[in-house]
């Protein structure tokens, strides 16, 4: 993966550690974010958070990299601004590493 946005989603993953996030849907109070800005926060953390944990998992468990292009069509449906996908691809991540089935499945939403 390379890429959420204009910062790095690799040094800080897992951590918390991301760029600020901003954009039309973050303001409707002071410093309080909408319902669409929480769900791209939601998505931008949960990414993060994957990819930390492929970062640290894959050299001890190889077959775990299956699970990568499930998180690439993550990282696409976030980078679209179809946050909602976003989210229900990441579900079918976790779903996926707790099942242990390691290979992507199909993709069954397109981008718009």
């Amino acid at each position: 993966m390379d890429s959420i946005g204009g910062g790095p989603l690799g040094p800080g993953a897992g951590s918390g550690g991301m760029g600020a996030v901003t954009g039309p849907a973050m303001s409707p109070g002071p410093g309080r974010p909408g319902p669409s800005g929480l769900l791209q926060v939601h998505c931008a953390m949960s990414l993060q958070q994957l990819y930390g944990w492929l970062q640290a998992t894959i050299p001890q468990a190889p077959q775990v990299a299956g699970i990568v292009p499930l998180v690439v069509r993550a990282v696409q449906l976030y980078r679209a601004g179809q946050h909602e996908a976003c989210v229900a691809q990441i579900q079918s991540v976790l779903d996926s590493i707790a099942t242990g089935h390691w290979s992507a499945a199909p993709v069954t939403r397109p981008i718009a």
